[in-house]
């Protein structure tokens, strides 16, 4: 926002932005230890356990789940230094609001975040709403739909109408389920109204409260419902270090080696976060069943059996090779040291430096 305010030639608004997102030494934002201490001030009634959800006329099933704060996950997500930078700087925008309006800027009310299943969407969202201190209607919209005439845009309708009477974030789930594209030849005028009903519903909750949309698939997405939403973030697969992270985090309560996490990171390159956790709760499961005493590079062996469609093909071929060969891949592909080999496969460094000459 402060880059798009310059361009326009508004420096004291730009100023005002910059001013608000704390960072490190490095120029990394800041993570909060707590929640906001200032909620953002929306009209409307407070969210408790025994509000009445609103359910779908035909099946009598609810149309969503409430999450009061104190259900909202209080760690933060494992983000590339980029992804926890755009997150952030909304987080500040609300905890600065006030500040903002002096110079005629309103935080923004809408975002969409989209990306590959398994790459912590959803998670973030609740995190998000339990850094700004109110609940969460939270709604996946696949479960709105109806093949009864009518009841689809019923279901949207009085969805909102819950959300609008309330003050909480609305946490729109697999939203591609009816935002598709309008013009799409294989849809049916039913999806056509339904879409139009989402719309016209967004453009009304604009000042009521945050919405948060979410989707694995934003090429279905409308071009009118893009615009609605002021913020688009993108969660990509994560990088080498992010996912190295992941798998520290995931590790615990052991403690696994800079190597051991390096090699961990390496061969689940293009794995979602969701199947660094899978991987790695193998591995713990290994260190409980076959003792501590196997090396790193054989336990992963093992596991990686049962995960071959997580690591590319050539990986997994190299990983079944001999050790030697495992070695000299990780050492000339991944650039692995001879102290991170050591850690790996469990011998002196004078064997690894063999290996790999």
């Amino acid at each position: 926002m402060a880059t798009e305010l310059a361009k326009s030639g508004d420096e004291r608004g730009a100023d005002a932005i910059r001013g608000l997102v704390p960072t490190t030494s490095s120029g990394a934002i800041a993570t909060p230890d707590k929640a906001l201490a200032v909620v953002p001030n929306f009209s409307g009634e407070t969210l408790t356990r025994s509000a009445r959800v609103p359910v779908d006329r035909e099946t009598s099933a609810p149309l969503a789940t409430v999450l009061l704060p104190k259900a909202l996950p209080a760690t933060s997500p494992i983000l590339s230094p980029a992804l926890t930078s755009a997150v952030q700087s909304w987080i500040a925008e609300w905890g600065r609001a006030a500040e903002l309006r002096t110079v005629g800027i309103e935080p923004a009310h809408t975002c969409v975040l989209f990306g590959d299943p398994g790459t912590g969407k959803t998670d973030l969202a609740l995190w998000i709403a339990g850094q700004l201190g109110l609940p969460v209607i939270l709604a996946r919209l696949d479960g709105l739909m109806s093949s009864f005439l009518g009841t689809t845009s019923r279901n949207i309708g009085n969805l909102f109408a819950f959300a609008n009477r309330h003050r909480a974030i609305l946490v729109l789930d697999e939203f591609d389920a009816i935002a598709k594209l309008r013009d799409d030849p294989n849809e049916v005028g039913e999806i056509k109204r339904v879409v139009n009903t989402l719309l016209q519903n967004l453009d009304e909750r604009a000042d009521k409260g945050l919405t948060i949309g979410i989707t694995n698939h934003p090429q279905l997405l409308d071009p009118a419902v893009w615009r609605r939403f002021e913020l688009q973030i993108q969660l990509p697969k994560p990088d080498l270090q992010t996912r190295a992270s992941i798998a520290e985090r995931y590790a615990q309560p052991l403690r696994f080696t800079r190597g051991q996490l390096k090699l961990v990171a390496s061969i689940l390159e293009g794995a979602s976060g969701a199947e660094i956790l899978d991987v790695v709760r193998s591995l713990k499961k290994s260190w409980i069943l076959e003792g501590s005493n196997v090396c790193f590079a054989n336990r992963l062996q093992n596991v990686i059996s049962t995960h071959a469609a997580r690591v590319p093909a050539h990986v997994v071929a190299t990983v079944n090779a001999p050790m030697r060969d495992f070695a000299c891949m990780l050492h000339e592909r991944y650039a692995f040291t001879l102290i991170e080999l050591s850690e790996v496969f469990g011998v002196n460094r004078t064997t690894i430096s063999r290996w790999v000459s």
